[in-house]
């Protein structure tokens, strides 16, 4: 532990001058392992900002889609069981449902799902409602299963939330329990991640302390940090994308990975389980997301990355306010997670750290050949900068621009306000309403900020960290109906 020393203060000093160089960053906790070893955790920053409360190792952050290599290896676990058929055809589990010709539902099998390689999504808005709305129920779902649509031949790699969310059906159509549950028996508890959370309630009651997550904007040389109004519930947490969990938590899933299986001596999950969720699927081509320019394949759950000769296994998650990438090397028995409660500078910050921390512990890299400060500095200049051109500066113009708008309605409040229901697809109910003589907009549980627009008698209607334009049919004196997204809602 005494020769890591060194690595592990550069660590620290990295970050440092992270903060030094970009301040506009809320919090960043990290994990480290190395030869099958805890060696380094710590937080850095605030996970509250206004109240300046400190991240910790154990603060919690939502870790998205990083949740999908746990769902894979909980189907990999119950196939190996025998509850599972990974042979069996889609149609098959669903023999009710009346797929489409087009989409081969009697080909498309889990592995296909956990891959991303069944070519299918659904046209009647099933992520949306999983992971944004929270509308919906289950008998609704299966029923708009016979709406999947193909989008791709079968076999073509392109990532999708749908497969996972098609295989928490298929959970609660065999085994009678959800995703959540699946996870929670198969994984978390013979692990021990204790500390790792698929229901926002249990985590709220668990007392544990959670990071907020921010939009950092830094506008004008200051620190601002814009809280999204979209946040996570229970019903939101869905199979690809939901569990909220720690650093202290996240290195067990490191040290189980790259154990195969053995923890603290003890085989929880065969290590041939885990060898099928790394088996190479067909090569994709890499991708600009995390770690995603090294990949070559995508297993059940996991990119598939080549870094400096080595294999890695690595997944990102990203969501309004929350910035995750774990990663791990079984021929070093290393791994590495960042956590970062922003999703505007976090996605690149959590890679650049991560490739940092690899190159520090790599032991072939010469002595000499390791300081950061000379092939890092320019990194974190050009984050700093691209954050800036690309991002906060057009942020805060877009700001400030939006801020000289006036209204331009034709109605008065009362014409408009009311419940719209989509004609054009399966989205929620959209609920307009006036409170203090301003403007809201509810759709399932996304609860909008709203602006004037350019237009006459439009708004800006922002749900999720995107401005999108909503526009009244006016008919006289009457609001008829409005425009949102490409579909159209009648007034009720």
């Amino acid at each position: 532990m005494n020769a890591q020393k060194p690595r592990i203060a550069a660590i620290d000093e990295f970050v440092g001058a992270i903060y030094d160089s970009i301040s506009y960053i809320p919090s960043i906790s990290i994990g480290v392992v190395q030869n099958g070893e805890v060696v380094h955790q710590q937080a850095y920053g605030y996970r509250d900002v206004s109240n300046k409360l400190l991240a910790e190792s154990s603060t919690q952050y939502y870790i998205a889609s990083t949740t999908k290599s746990f769902t894979a290896l909980a189907a990999t676990i119950l196939e190996s069981k025998g509850l599972l058929d990974f042979n069996k055809p889609l149609e098959a589990y669903f023999p009710k449902v009346n797929f489409p010709d087009s989409i081969q539902a009697d080909k498309i099998t889990i592995p296909d799902l956990l891959g991303h390689t069944s070519g299918i999504d659904n046209c009647a808005d099933m992520t949306f409602k999983l992971a944004y709305s929270g509308s919906y129920t289950y008998d609704e779902l299966f029923a708009i299963m016979a709406q999947t649509c193909r989008r791709d031949e079968l076999g073509t790699y392109r990532y999708s939330n749908f497969g996972y969310n098609l295989l928490n059906l298929i959970f609660i159509r065999e085994l009678g329990k959800t995703w959540k549950e699946v996870v929670q028996e198969e994984i978390l508890d013979p692990i021990g991640m204790d500390k790792t959370f698929s229901s926002k309630v249990e985590l709220l009651e668990s007392r544990e302390n959670i990071s907020i997550p921010y939009r950092a904007l830094g506008v004008n040389g200051k620190d601002f940090f814009e809280i999204p109004r979209l946040m996570k519930s229970d019903d939101t947490m869905h199979a690809a994308g939901g569990l909220y969990s720690s650093v202290d938590d996240i290195l067990k899933w490191l040290l189980f990975q790259v154990g195969n299986g053995v923890i603290n001596g003890k085989t929880v999950i065969p290590s041939q389980i885990l060898s099928k969720t790394r088996a190479l699927r067909g090569e994709i081509e890499p991708d600009r997301f995390g770690l995603g320019k090294y990949n070559i394949s995508y297993g059940y759950g996991w990119n598939i990355a080549k870094y400096k000769d080595k294999i890695m296994y690595h997944h990102g998650g990203a969501f309004t306010g929350y910035s995750t990438l774990i990663s791990y090397i079984p021929e070093t028995k290393s791994g590495v997670v960042v956590m970062i409660n922003d999703n505007q500078i976090g996605n690149g910050l959590t890679a650049l750290l991560s490739r940092f921390i690899y190159d520090l512990m790599d032991i072939n890299v010469k002595e000499e050949n390791r300081d950061w400060k000379k092939s890092y500095a320019v990194s974190i200049s050009n984050i700093k900068v691209e954050s800036k051109e690309f991002g906060i500066d057009r942020m805060h113009q877009d700001y400030s621009n939006r801020m000289k708008r006036k209204w331009d309605l034709s109605v008065p409040h009362s014409a408009i306000t009311g419940a719209y229901t989509c004609k054009d697809g399966n989205r929620p109910l959209i609920r307009i309403f006036e409170k203090d003589g301003k403007l809201g907009v509810i759709q399932g549980n996304m609860n909008a900020s709203v602006e004037p627009y350019i237009y006459p008698n439009t708004m800006r209607v922002d749900m999720f960290g995107i401005g999108n334009m909503l526009k009244l049919e006016v008919d006289g004196e009457q609001v008829t109906g409005i425009r949102y997204k490409d579909n159209y809602y009648e007034k009720l």
